[in-house]
């Protein structure tokens, strides 16, 4: 009786086991990292009283979805490396290495990399009011 318990005992542990690693291989496979980001520059914007100038560079992963959200300012995105798709309510554009992206101001956006393989890197220059959000999340 005390081997058959061991057994049992034995066998369960192992498919618990088993479960553990095979979660975690699939998580593994799921998890896109997320985008880096690092400001370039950021200060008012002379010439215009109370406005402000932010230079961004992105390094966003393959397969990354970014989140719903618009600019109440002007936004210009030059694309590095890689292809930018731009999801609005209306369209799909794609921006390919070397061209210029002008976004609407105020108007809703999903940006992604769809490469599975191959990094996307951007800039981004903006302008927006001193002291407030230069996006904002939509739902």
């Amino acid at each position: 009786m005390m081997k058959a318990n061991y057994i049992i005992r034995t066998v369960l542990a192992s498919f618990i086991l088993t479960g553990i690693v095979n979660f975690q291989a699939a998580s593994a496979q799921e998890y896109v990292p997320k985008v880096t980001k690092k400001i370039l520059h950021q200060a008012p914007l002379p010439g215009a009283e109370g406005k402000e100038m932010m230079v961004v560079h992105f390094a966003i992963p393959p397969g990354y979805v970014g989140g719903k959200h618009m600019h109440p300012g002007p936004v210009f995105v030059y694309v590095l490396e890689g292809e930018l798709t731009v999801v609005l309510d209306d369209e799909t554009k794609t921006f390919k290495a070397g061209e210029m992206y002008p976004e609407d101001m105020n108007t809703a956006m999903v940006g992604k990399n769809l490469s599975s393989s191959d990094d996307l890197e951007i800039l981004v220059f903006q302008v927006g009011e001193i002291g407030k959000p230069l996006m904002i999340k939509v739902d």
